[in-house]
């Protein structure tokens, strides 16, 4: 049974080794027990073998006669739990200890050999028999010596009884100390969820990585996450910044143009006024909107077969009057490890960019080496030179003032790559002579949609 409360499971971990731990130990030690209290009977049970050796001799006529006084008294006290028996020839001696009754002597041959049995003796005694034949004065022999085992076997069992409540005061002792433990243990995790709160009020930016060593992978992939968002708020600023300048110059522009009507003039275009303002409402309605809300993570990644061709007719319609031949490179089936709307503004900066200076070719090629996802936009254009590069990577630099454009492309390409941890890299392309730009982003960094 799994349960969703991982102190549950490790209790229940730890309740399951812990039983089947003690089961084995439990049964171990009683048959150790048995086994050291079965040879130490043997042994002392062969001693007193000896010893009614000793009381034992043949008179003149072969028969065997002992000796009372070379004999242990607690064979003489009846059911004493230690008897004997002793056979010679066709003659029987008899322990008084075993009073009337007897014991069952299986036969063992002309052996020497120990024979070790255990039967029921007199009131119901378990008794542990051990029989070995000797030879003496040149006779044979048989010599049954046997003793109550009961008893210890009782004690065993109360040991084992002892052990069996013991483990189970353990087993509790344990229980609510790894309750403790996992309570103390789990003590960064809520001081985590705490971070959580303080990251959706505003107190914190990110999660403390003092967690345990299980958790920190976790912690560290949703600070990564928050990072990536930040970045993410802080482009979308830029963007809408850089929106809201390019409207906002025009718009007072037309606004001093309207100023400089006379009052008939004004009364005429007043539409014009009205139209400028709600505009002008309407771009500080959408700042505001990205100041408060900023970008939302997308979950669907960027298609080349579906979502490319949209965006390269986007271009050829917008440079219509520039006749260009583009070259695909690996764009078969291919689906970008990149958030689509990443992807999108990447390849259309790209792109726009490599169409404004192109003269006839530009060359876009995806591969993946070392890990890394790679795209390649090249062009038959001026290209730069090497001291140039680090400039054009600066918001609102361009190469030449005279073609269209903010100037902002590459920075914002160079925001998107470095939000997924890449690499952006500007030279003049070998192939078509202009400029090369080359985006690295590590696929291992990418987290799978």
């Amino acid at each position: 049974m799994i349960f969703r409360s991982l102190r549950a499971n490790l209790n229940l971990g730890l309740l399951v080794t812990i039983i089947v731990l003690a089961v084995v130990l439990w049964a171990l030690i009683g048959l150790a027990a048995e086994k050291i209290t079965g040879e130490y009977i043997q042994s002392r049970l062969k001693h007193d073998a000896e010893s009614l050796l000793v009381a034992c001799h043949f008179d003149n006529d072969g028969q065997l006669v002992l000796d009372e006084k070379k004999i242990q008294n607690i064979y003489h006290q009846p059911f004493s739990g230690h008897y004997f028996i002793i056979q010679a020839g066709n003659k029987t001696h008899y322990s008084r200890s075993l009073w009337d009754e007897t014991l069952t002597v299986p036969d063992i041959g002309n052996t020497n050999k120990v024979a070790i049995s255990q039967q029921s003796g007199p009131r119901n005694q378990s008794l542990l028999v051990r029989q070995q034949r000797y030879e003496k004065q040149g006779q044979d022999l048989l010599i049954v010596t046997a003793e109550d085992v009961s008893h210890i076997y009782a004690e065993i069992h109360g040991f084992q009884k002892q052990f069996g409540a013991s483990i189970l005061l353990i087993i509790v002792v344990l229980l609510a100390a790894q309750s403790a433990i996992i309570h103390f243990v789990m003590r960064p995790v809520r001081q985590a969820q705490q971070a959580i709160g303080q990251l959706e009020s505003g107190q914190a930016s990110q999660l403390p990585e003092n967690v345990p060593t299980e958790v920190l992978p976790l912690v560290r992939e949703v600070n990564r996450l928050l990072q990536r968002q930040q970045q993410r708020l802080e482009r979308s600023r830029h963007a809408m910044g850089d929106v809201a300048h390019a409207i906002k110059t025009p718009l007072a522009l037309i606004h001093q143009w309207y100023e400089s009507l006379d009052d008939s003039e004004q009364q005429r275009h007043a539409r014009v006024l009205q139209q400028i303002r709600q505009i002008q409402q309407r771009v500080d309605s959408e700042l505001k909107r990205a100041r408060l809300a900023g970008d939302r993570r997308s979950h669907k990644r960027f298609d080349l077969q579906q979502d490319l061709p949209p965006l390269l007719d986007t271009l050829q319609r917008l440079y219509q009057d520039k006749p260009v031949e583009l070259e695909l490179q690996n764009a078969e089936d291919a689906l970008l490890p990149l958030e689509k709307e990443d992807a999108t503004e990447l390849l259309g900066n790209l792109l726009d960019n490599a169409w404004k200076w192109t003269h006839s070719r530009i060359r876009l090629e995806f591969s993946e080496q070392d890990n890394s996802l790679r795209i390649s936009v090249e062009d038959d254009g001026p290209g730069i030179e090497p001291q140039q590069a680090t400039s054009l990577l600066q918001r609102g630099q361009r190469q030449d003032e005279t073609v269209s454009g903010h100037g902002i492309g590459l920075s914002i390409v160079k925001q998107i790559v470095e939000s997924y941890h890449g690499t952006l890299q500007l030279d003049r392309s070998e192939q078509l002579g202009g400029l090369r730009v080359l985006v690295q982003v590590p696929l291992l960094d990418i987290s799978d949609q």
